[in-house]
């Protein structure tokens, strides 16, 4: 027990501690992943009570209020496995570590155990925060609040969280051993297999949510379905309603197949992670003509082809870029639609559309990310022979090189589909192009200032950061300024005026992080070890 326990607190470290920071002087001092944690909840807390409160109410005059306990589980479920898979690779099979570990005088279940367990902590804050307020939506619209419903509610959703971690786990394993099986185009073939997931989820939230655009016309059918596939949600449904046999039935749908699986894949870990790490001999190498090129081409492939090939990186770092372009592209299929629809509100629509787009590339934290990705291998590109400030503007200029041509095609297709004036057309352009200038310097100098050059996996670095965390969502605080300094300007100068202005302001930023990274940036590499 006490080596399970040891285990277990070092892979909840993992989770949990996300970066180290090194200042000048060579200072260092863990910063905890407790703020990733939070914001995880508050966002989970924030969807949860959307969603519930407007089911159960359109429920509650049906008498099928309880349906929305059944609803919020499956979003649980979906949301949680779909965040933790893709963690799933790095820290259950591709650690770093695994030598180390397994040499130790520990079991191979343990081990397995300890790192499922540290991974099931992020889907029980998850559970927990979106399944507490639909209890609660249940509560209020059909009045049965009382104590034993909200025991009930509190023991389902600990149990709940379980669920997406078997099926992460059981989805994770498929993926990085179909992966492993490809000896041609293998990240090609891994990126793809990942997306065609990934696209699965999607489409499958787009379908609910328009059938939940009339929530009491389909009530019946979806309450029929739980029936079937959805046997485990009716039974959570059930057992918080007051059916304490149905809630045991649910508590063994979900421990029992997590325990099975990890004692299935416990008792060949060993032979798993070998053969994952292992890498196929090619035999069809050809003598051919060998070419040269410069420092800075060489360099910018070396930043391409880790970010096309790593997985975790292209899909943490590129859905940014997808979404954007996936939104301009969708505003024209709308035809105009969306213009008359905020008009009936009295919301302006440039600023809302660049506030989209902000955000979806705010996402696309490419460079906050590339150095710690270096890891143990810094030193080689410290003593390549280019300067210091070469290799910090190939770092920033591949994020420009991948981030900007999609700001400019988003954009774009957003004012056409959006059908806005010249003038706001070509300001909200500018203001998504300029994001994208301050945002690429801005996320490698998050990055100097928190380096995790000793991560055991791509996955503690993208996923579990604090460059990372940083690079997404600082930003967000410029668009924020950005909407404040356009609320005082739109009166003078118009909304075309406006965004023009916020582009301005953006472009300043841009050149303030460009000269920090060119003078600090710099020094703060050559400090790094």
């Amino acid at each position: 027990m006490k080596k399970f326990k040891a285990l277990f607190v070092v892979n909840l470290k993992a989770v949990l501690l996300s970066s180290s920071m090194g200042g000048r002087g060579g200072t260092k001092r863990k910063v905890t992943g407790l703020g990733l944690l939070v914001l995880l909840a508050f966002l989970a807390l924030m969807l949860s009570c959307s969603y519930s409160f407007a089911f159960a109410f359109q429920l509650a005059p049906l008498g099928m209020a309880g349906l929305v306990l059944s609803l919020m589980a499956v979003l649980a479920t979906a949301m949680g496995t779909m965040f933790t898979v893709f963690a799933v690779q790095g820290v259950v099979f591709g650690g770093r570590d695994n030598d180390l570990m397994l040499s130790m005088p520990i079991s191979a279940f343990q081990l397995m155990l300890a790192r499922v367990s540290a991974l099931a902590l992020e889907n029980l804050v998850f559970s927990l925060f979106v399944m507490l307020p639909a209890v609660a939506a249940y509560s209020w619209a059909a009045e049965a609040l009382n104590a034993g419903v909200v025991l009930r509610g509190v023991l389902a959703a600990v149990v709940l969280a379980l669920l997406p971690t078997t099926l992460a786990l059981v989805l994770g394993f498929a993926l990085t051993w179909l992966s492993a099986k490809i000896s041609r185009g293998k990240a090609l073939a891994r990126n793809l297999l990942y997306f065609l997931f990934f696209g699965g989820i999607m489409a499958g939230s787009f379908r609910m949510s328009f059938l939940m655009s009339d929530l009491a016309e389909h009530a019946a059918g979806i309450q029929s379905g739980f029936a079937g596939w959805g046997l485990p949600f009716l039974l959570l449904q059930e057992g918080v309603q007051g059916d304490w046999l149905s809630l045991l039935g649910f508590a063994a749908v979900c421990i029992v197949p997590f325990f099975l699986v990890v004692w299935l894949f416990g008792g060949r870990y060993k032979a798993m992670v070998t053969a994952m790490a292992g890498r196929c001999a090619r035999s069809d190498y050809r003598l051919g003509r060998q070419t040269a090129s410069g420092a800075v081409k060489a360099l910018l492939g070396k930043e391409a082809r880790r970010f096309f090939t790593t997985t975790m990186y292209l899909m943490n770092a590129g859905i940014g870029l997808i979404f954007t372009v996936a939104a301009g592209v969708a505003l024209i299929f709308m035809g105009g639609e969306l213009a008359p629809m905020m008009e009936q509100f009295g919301l302006p629509l440039a600023p809302l559309l660049a506030l989209t787009l902000g955000f979806c590339l705010s996402m696309s934290a490419i460079s906050a990310s590339s150095v710690s990705l270096e890891g143990k291998y810094l030193w080689i590109l410290k003593e390549a022979p280019v300067s210091t400030r070469q290799v910090l503007r190939v770092k920033w200029g591949f994020h420009l090189l991948a981030a900007l041509p999609c700001a400019l095609a988003g954009s774009v297709c957003a004012a056409l589909g959006g059908a806005l004036p010249l003038g706001e057309g070509l300001a909200l352009v500018l203001v998504c192009a300029a994001f994208v200038l301050f945002h690429a310097p801005f996320g490698l100098l998050v990055n100097l200032c928190f380096p995790k050059l000793d991560a055991v996996s791509e996955t503690a670095v993208v996923k579990q950061s604090m460059a990372a965390f940083l690079g997404i969502f600082a930003p967000l605080l410029l668009i924020a300024a950005c909407g404040g300094l356009y609320a005082l300007t739109a009166p003078a100068l118009g909304s075309a005026g406006a965004l023009a202005a916020c582009g301005g302001a953006e472009l300043i930023a841009a050149l303030v992080c460009f000269a920090l990274v060119d003078t600090k940036g710099a020094a703060m590499l050559d400090e790094l070890s």
